[in-house]
């Protein structure tokens, strides 16, 4: 069994948790403010507290969790290497029209709008809640082996340089 090692760059940050059968570890926001505002179309980096270490033949992979989806918050972009031991930032995108607040739960109205009404002006989403999911992958050893661009056109392959929607029938 492979050990994966977190630590928490901050007191209040969560270590990822995961049930058993669950493909993903649940990654929580960790900042101070009482609340984060993400304006619509519009990706924030938000902190997740947690450092990471593992074995080089593994890297984690960020995805959105469908409760995140659900809700126009978009998990854009995210690989954590194994040797990367700063903390995790998770790159947030508003997908929305309107903005976005993770709030903590202590927050009661921001702007004249109480918290968890999601409104049509603002869709809040709890402090406490799962940003996201990180999947572990196993990293596969390759060696690269550089050729001419007419040993490529070489090589077999069905769909040869066929562009986007070539490989439909």
């Amino acid at each position: 069994m492979e050990i994966i090692y977190f630590a928490k760059t901050k007191n209040d940050a969560k270590i990822p948790s995961k049930r058993t059968e669950d493909a993903g570890y649940d990654i929580y926001p960790c900042f101070d403010e009482d609340y984060m505002i993400i304006a619509p179309h519009t990706t924030v980096m938000i902190p997740a507290g947690i450092a990471s270490a593992c074995s080089p033949d593994y890297a984690f992979i960020l995805k959105e969790r469908g409760s995140t989806g659900t809700r126009g918050l978009g998990q854009r972009c995210g690989v954590i290497d194994s040797g990367y031991r700063g903390e995790w930032m998770i790159p947030i995108t508003n997908v929305n029209n309107v903005p976005i607040c993770i709030y903590k739960k202590d927050v009661k109205m921001i702007d004249g709008l109480e918290m968890g009404s999601n409104s049509k002006m603002r869709i809040d989403y709890p402090y406490e809640k799962a940003i996201c999911q990180a999947i572990l992958i196993p990293v596969p050893k390759a060696e690269i082996q550089e050729l001419t661009f007419e040993q490529i056109l070489d090589i077999a392959s069905e769909r040869k340089d066929g562009k986007l929607g070539s490989s439909n029938k």
